[in-house]
Parts: structure tokens; sequence; C-alpha cells
């Protein structure tokens, strides 16, 4: 137990480490690059005073260390500033919140079914290895893995929103299925709110579980397939143990190592989101408000959002060192 608390510990040290040092390079990255933050926020017919009063307000023309310690104590506060490109003078933070929610109930979602049937696939395939039940599951999910993301999520919206009229085609919440005048979203009761999501999110998720699930089947069949090599799996064969025990409590462990790894990556997603999803479906959620973001050359909402992604990874990387002390003990040595 010991040994777990201080492996933890360590690993808590390396975060708050590497957190400084995203900060530090989230803040330098938007200075170096081109452009004059100003001259976003006034016209382009503004006089010279004008833009130097607002380079003032926004303590732009202060010594480039005194920005940095500003915007230190500001991220711990939480205080990102506001827009200057997407919604002008509108609260950054008024800005993100709904998107990050929006695209936490999309990605959260997706990822927790793309890991079940994604995992529970390459397990089906690899126990199967050679069988055309290995050959067919394989297929199908390298159908998917090798198509683009933004075409397939183009023929699910061409077909179920276009041609059938089955779901709605953008946003995230709105009208109501089998409804002619549905009433505005903030006049719905809490279960038609909840009605409403649903049906923007259908086809949102089934493009995002199907673009990730292929990635957890061929990880999970292809170590899987390894473990089942292995010496200790003979041996646990030779001493009479059903094919289930075999499977659930000797293989299973170990070839969820590699597993555990993309699911860290996917659940830093969550924050991310995934842009060309959210576009294609014109969903309002973290991917599209980076976007339109970065067309609209929005730096203190960029620098916001990099922050959140960065931090996101961090924890879920966090998150599957823990899962894999659990997995392999061996890991903390």
């Amino acid at each position: 137990m010991a040994g777990m608390r201080g492996y933890v510990l360590r690993k808590m040290v390396y975060l708050v480490i590497t957190l400084f040092v995203i900060i530090s390079f989230n803040f330098f990255l938007f200075r170096i690059m081109p452009g004059d933050p100003a001259k976003v926020l006034v016209p382009r017919t503004a006089d010279v005073e004008l833009i130097q009063e607002i380079r003032a307000e926004f303590y732009l023309d202060k010594p480039l260390y005194e920005q940095y310690a500003r915007y230190v104590v500001s991220v711990f506060q939480l205080d990102f500033g506001i827009s200057t490109g997407v919604r002008k003078f509108a609260d950054i933070n008024d800005i993100i919140v709904p998107a990050i929610f929006n695209t936490i109930l999309l990605v959260g979602i997706g990822t927790a079914l793309a890991i079940f049937l994604g995992v529970a696939i390459g397990k089906f395939a690899a126990w199967r290895r050679g069988k055309p039940a290995d050959s067919i599951s394989m297929s199908f999910a390298l159908v998917f893995y090798s198509m683009p993301t933004f075409l397939f999520a183009l023929v699910i919206l061409m077909v179920f929103a276009g041609e059938l009229r089955w779901f709605p085609s953008s946003q995230a919440y709105g009208e109501l299925p089998f409804v002619n005048r549905p009433p505005r979203y903030d006049e719905m009761s809490l279960f038609e709110k909840i009605i409403s999501r649903g049906y923007h999110l259908v086809l949102p998720i089934v493009a995002f579980t199907l673009e990730i699930m292929a990635e957890f089947a061929i990880i999970m069949r292809n170590s899987l397939t390894d473990v089942l090599t292995e010496d200790y799996i003979t041996t646990a064969r030779a001493k009479g143990l059903s094919n289930k025990a075999i499977l659930n409590d000797h293989a299973m462990r170990n070839a969820m190592l590699p597993v555990v790894t993309v699911m860290a990556i996917s659940i830093g997603w969550v924050l991310g989101g995934t842009i060309m999803v959210e576009m294609v479906f014109s969903y309002d959620g973290v991917g599209l408000l980076t976007w339109d973001a970065v067309v609209s050359l929005d730096y203190p909402l960029l620098q916001a959002l990099f922050l959140l992604m960065a931090i996101a990874v961090l924890v879920a990387n966090l998150i599957a060192d823990i899962v894999y002390t659990y997995l392999d003990p061996r890991v903390r040595v």
C-alpha cells in the first residue's frame, strides 16, 4: 500500500511539473503568432490611439514577464479573459462551459460504447484466431478504421438526416421528435430536454463510436492473440481450467494493458472533442468551437481551449498509470 501511495505521489509531482510547462508553452506560443489581438477587437478604420487604449486595457503593452505572471495567476483563478473573435467581449468561461458539457455528452457516451464494443469484438476475434469469425470481425473493424471520419459522418448525415429525415442534421439540442411545433429549449421540462439532447446525439454518437471502436477492436485482438501464446496460458490449460476461466481470469488482464493506453488518449478527447464529427453535424461542442476560434483568430479563446485539452490528457494519463499498477504491479518498480 505504501508503494502504491509513493507511486501515485510521484505521478502527481510529474503532473504538476508538466502542467506548468504546458501553461508556459501555451503563453509563449500565442505571443509569437502573427497578428495583433488589439486590432481584432476594433474596426479596421480605428485610429492608433484606440488601438493603444485596447492594448493597455489588456496589458499587451506591458513587458513579457509581467504578462506571463498575470497569465499564470489568471489561469489558477480560472479567469481566461474575453473572446476577441467568436463572440467579441463575451466572457470565455460563458462560451466554453456549454461547449464542454455538449462535448462530454457526445465523446463520453461515444467512448464508453466504443470501449465496450471494441474490446468485445477484439476478444471474440482473438479467441477464434484464424477462423472465419476472426476474418469477418477484423474486416469489419478495418473498414471503419481506414475510412476518413468526415466521409463516414457525411454518409450518415445524408442518409439518416437528409434522405430519410429520421434525425436532425445540426445542433446539440432543439426540436423534439414527432412534435410539429416544439417549445423553446429553455421552456422544456427536464424529460423533454433529455429527449431533445438524445435525439440530436444519435447520429454524432454513431459516427464517433464506430470511428474509435475499430481501433479498440484491432488493438484488443492483437494484444490478446499474443497473450494466448504465452507459457502461463499453456500451464493453465494443463491444469484443466475451463476456456472461460483462462480467457477472463488469466489472458484478459494482461491483454488489457495496451488497451488502457488507448483508453487514456480517448478519455483525453472528452474535452478536445472530435473536430470533424462536430463540424459535419454542426454540433455545438469544443471541437466546433476550436475551429471557429481558429478561423476568427480568437487567441484568448484558443489559449483556454488548448490548456483545457492538455489538462484532460494529463488527468487521463494519470488515471491510466494508476490502472496500470492494478493490472501489472511491476509498473510501480
